[in-house]
């Protein structure tokens, strides 16, 4: 689309609307107008709103393609739905046409199908026609990733790429073939020393502090174990921003799983300190001044797993520890306490401590991760044992031009060899095990609704903020087909205890459902901009959502 920009709005009224609007939301034209180059703009001019920054642009002579462009580095998406020109969905890569796999622990059925669009393309794989679902062992997605394949998911596997517009195509099909293991007494019964009953990760972000720091990187280190984690089939209860009763809660939730054989993870990044030689989790409801009574003791939360009976406990503090001065409160345990208690419990974990005693946690601009994080991602996916993945990542990270700056401590606990991707027999724990995960981890479902006599739909979809986060949901609204003329507005009607924060007017993300009580409200309200009317009846403006894992 290479016409200039007051040509277009100039002959589409309510698309100028609709572009101010766009950039409206959280106040995006600002990022736009700083990528602006002084010579469309002028260096003296400095736009106060989304109609006056707009306006500039069109007195300026601007071509559609250049404001596509700046918006694309802004990732201003609802705006380039209303000014970039669609591109029908085309398959780049293809999956392979024939696999062959043979039914092993660890084995993993991976197909992958790459497909390029405007707007960006979803997928949908199927196997001898018939959808596939995601689920525990299934993940969906550009890449398709079934594992612990049997005989039985042999087929023939397409994957359907479509995006919002209609546009759609398929890949060619692989032919999948899933062999039955050569039978082997021996390998049967290392098996079952090294499997699990099931595996369960507690993983904490505090980011979002009032009255401290704020720490971009949590939430992303979390993502990043997270991530790996599934991808080594455990279940992810993931949570950000806890208060001191909220991560006592995520540590009962967390518990409740720790039956008798079961792997679990525990990981907690955010503010830390350490006094009286304890360590101490910051809620994010307090700051540096606030007495370790108000805080968590990290120390307890390692007595509470190991009390479980798991065959593997992996517990990660990824704070600062520095130390502050000794405190006479009667209600602080000592240390020494503490390991008599600890003494008294079973044998099975490695407790890692992203740096030493006294020192800070680092975090580098301009880095996706958190020090400890970025190298341990690196390894924490890999079918070896946990002694290595720890040692390959601290030997990593000593090799960063930090690593004098922290220095991670490790206290080995565990006999055998166990691996975190280690198989998950079938067993009456993993089965009572998913029936409390259905119970806590279900989003509300998919909702559509007929527009009228229109021929449209309205689809609204639910999801963990960035695939892990189960205390913070997001929900996204589209009309199918698209409708120019459309605009749609997704409004929070009663929070509930939730608070909610807007990506744009037809996206926004309700956190802190761990607060919520009852049923969150939302509603959409859909607008037809050629005539300003409603576009939906009154009474089907309204429906309620609730969140999961809680």
């Amino acid at each position: 689309m290479s016409s200039l920009l007051c040509h277009v709005l100039s002959q589409n009224q309510p698309l100028t609307y609709r572009l101010i609007r766009a950039l409206s939301a959280n106040e995006l034209w600002r990022s736009l107008s700083s990528v602006i180059p002084d010579e469309y703009l002028g260096e003296t001019f400095t736009p106060t709103s989304a109609d006056g920054l707009v306006l500039a642009l069109q007195n300026s002579f601007v071509s559609t393609a250049d404001l596509v462009k700046w918006l694309e580095i802004v990732n201003a998406f609802d705006a380039l739905l209303l000014l970039k020109q669609d591109e029908p969905v085309t398959i780049r890569e293809n999956p392979q046409p024939r696999l062959e796999l043979e039914a092993q622990p660890d084995a993993v059925l991976r197909l992958n199908c790459h497909a390029t669009s405007f707007p960006p393309p979803n997928y949908q794989w199927f196997r001898n026609g018939e959808p596939l679902v995601q689920d525990q062992l299934t993940r969906v997605g550009p890449v398709l990733e079934i594992y612990h394949p049997t005989p039985a998911h042999s087929g023939n596997y397409t994957c359907r790429a479509w995006n919002i517009r209609g546009s759609e195509a398929f890949s060619r099909p692989c032919k999948v073939v899933v062999k039955a293991p050569a039978a082997s007494s021996d390998a049967s019964a290392e098996l079952a020393a090294l499997s699990a009953t099931d595996k369960v990760a507690l993983l904490i972000a505090n980011s979002s502090y009032p009255h401290d720091e704020k720490l971009p990187l949590t939430e992303n280190d979390v993502e990043t174990l997270g991530k790996a984690l599934a991808g080594l089939n455990f279940r992810i209860i993931a949570f950000k921003n806890l208060r001191k009763e909220g991560i006592a809660h995520a540590v009962r939730i967390f518990c409740q799983f720790l039956q008798a054989g079961c792997y679990s993870v525990f990981y907690y990044a955010g503010h830390g300190f350490k006094q009286d030689g304890r360590d101490y989790i910051q809620p994010v409801d307090c700051n540096d001044d606030s007495p370790a009574e108000d805080c968590v003791c990290f120390q307890e939360i390692v007595e509470t797993i190991r009390a479980a009976p798991c065959c593997l406990n992996l517990i990660m503090l990824d704070a600062c520890r520095d130390t502050r001065e000794q405190s006479s409160s009667p209600g602080v345990l000592s240390a020494r306490q503490c390991e008599r208690k600890v003494n008294q419990v079973r044998r099975s974990t490695i407790v890692v401590y992203a740096t030493s005693p006294s020192t800070s946690a680092v975090e580098v601009a301009g880095h996706q991760n958190g020090l400890f994080m970025e190298h341990l991602s690196k390894h924490v996916g890999k079918s070896t044992s946990v002694h290595n993945v720890i040692m390959q990542s601290l030997l990593d990270l000593e090799g960063h031009k930090l690593a004098n700056m922290q220095v991670p401590v490790v206290k080995y606990d565990i006999p055998g060899n166990h691996s975190l991707s280690d198989a998950i027999l079938d067993s009456a724990v993993y089965r009572q095990n998913s029936e409390l995960w259905l119970l806590i981890s279900s989003l509300p479902g998919d909702e559509k609704f007929q527009i009228g006599d229109t021929g449209l739909t309205l689809h609204v979809n639910f999801s963990c903020e960035k695939a892990v986060f189960c205390n913070s949901m997001l929900v996204d609204a589209s009309v199918v087909p698209f409708a120019a003329n459309i605009h749609i507005d997704l409004q929070m009607v009663e929070p509930c205890g939730a608070s909610v924060s807007h990506h744009s007017s037809c996206s926004l993300a309700v956190h802190d459902l761990q607060d919520v009580e009852t049923p969150v409200r939302l509603r959409v309200v859909l607008r037809d901009l050629n005539s300003a009317r409603n576009s939906l009846p009154e009474e089907h403006r309204v429906w309620l959502a609730s969140g999961g894992c809680l």
